[in-house]
């Protein structure tokens, strides 16, 4: 197993992501906490922001 240092010295990402998880790319995972999300970012909005700036 390679220590911490000899990982930061190359250029090789320390983590590799498998290609078989592109099949993920289009799915929606959890539905019911995008629902969520996306309920709670609508009714909090941008701090600061008038509607009118927001769509500049």
């Amino acid at each position: 197993m390679k220590t911490l240092l000899e990982i930061n010295e190359k250029k090789v990402p320390a983590v590799r992501i498998d290609p078989a998880l592109d099949r993920y790319d289009n799915v929606v995972l959890f539905p019911a906490k995008l629902a969520q999300a996306n309920a709670r970012l609508a009714k909090s909005g941008l701090p600061g922001l008038k509607k009118s700036e927001a769509l500049h």
